[in-house]
């Protein structure tokens, strides 16, 4: 698609920005273990910290607080998340948080435990939010994790090792029926609060396992240091292998609004051509992307803003439609 003036100059401006940033020398910081712990350079956050500063990790607990939270969302104000048995989602989500948090403290990085109201701006080097899930169904279980609607190729590079760890230190299947709220959650959404964190703050929501489901319940209360240990150990990962000279990388994607170029096109739930099929779709349906991966993109489609799933680039064309923001949320 061609680019406006006002694109090009954009992008001019960037360029230009980056070629004075490139002059800067590289920052170490110390840490008690073997991690890359390399803070980005100028432009990968918009209030850069002192060279000798530790990274920055923001735990956020679920639900905690929540009475505090400002008018922006007072619509959140009182909830405990879900309940089973007697015992409260916020309760337990504390209760990792703490153990995820001196975890990472013994590994020299500067940790954040945040309640339910984020700083304006709030920028880190990681920020995730530790949930549980809750259902009427007692057979849903395993866990989830989720990136922002728009999603910089760090939040994506931070939930795959989330994942990654999270499943080998729990056991825990995963289930990716990612919903509506994850990707909208309050937290992410910086064109929309006050109260989020900084666009180019790497970011994840976890739901750690489903409260309402016997098997899940016993690892989350019986194996907390399991828990907590995977939380800690996805973090890590990802901060061994990012660049931290990739300012881009942090930067979310502006994508523009598509439709298929051809009716019955198949969208799928993973991006591959043998994926199972969440949803067929005709050119008058629009897509709303977040993130590219390998020539596909996850989208989401108007109208069916619970399906949300991979279409091949290939078979997109853009449009000049404008990209929607997301309605709020229940959290």
């Amino acid at each position: 698609m061609p680019f406006s003036r006002f694109s090009l100059s954009l992008i001019v401006c960037f360029v230009l920005f980056l070629s004075v940033l490139g002059s800067l020398p590289p920052t170490i910081v110390q840490s008690a273990a073997p991690i890359q712990a390399v803070l980005p350079t100028p432009i990968a956050t918009p209030t850069p910290r002192p060279a000798d500063a530790p990274v920055r990790v923001g735990l956020q607990v679920g639900h905690w607080k929540s009475s505090e939270l400002p008018d922006e969302l007072e619509r959140l104000r009182g909830s405990t998340g879900a309940v089973a048995n007697g015992l409260r989602e916020v309760d337990l989500n504390l209760a990792i948080a703490k153990r995820v948090e001196k975890l990472l403290i013994a590994r020299g990085l500067l940790v954040d435990l945040l309640p339910a109201t984020v700083p304006p701006g709030y920028d880190a080097d990681v920020f995730v939010a530790i949930h549980a899930d809750g259902s009427t169904s007692r057979v849903a279980r395993g866990y989830k994790v989720a990136t922002p609607w728009r999603t910089s190729a760090a939040s994506a590079a931070l939930a795959d090792a989330l994942a990654l760890a999270y499943s080998k230190a729990t056991g825990l299947p995963r289930d990716g029926a990612i919903t509506f709220n994850m990707r909208g959650y309050y937290a992410f959404n910086f064109r929309r609060h006050e109260h989020a964190v900084a666009m180019t703050t790497p970011a994840v929501i976890l739901e750690m396992g489903f409260l309402t489901n016997a098997a899940d319940r016993k690892i989350l209360y019986d194996r907390a240091d399991s828990v907590a240990k995977g939380i800690t150990n996805g973090i890590v990962a990802y901060l061994n292998t990012r660049d931290p000279s990739d300012g881009a990388a942090l930067l979310p994607p502006n994508f523009p609004v598509y439709r298929v170029i051809a009716d019955n096109t198949a969208v799928r739930s993973a991006p591959r051509d043998n994926a199972s099929i969440l949803l067929r779709i005709n050119s008058d349906h629009r897509l709303f992307p977040f993130q590219r991966r390998n020539g596909w993109l996850e989208i989401v489609v108007r109208g069916e803003w619970r399906v949300v799933g991979w279409v091949r680039e290939d078979q997109l064309l853009a449009t000049d439609d404008p990209f929607p923001t997301p309605p709020p949320t229940s959290g």
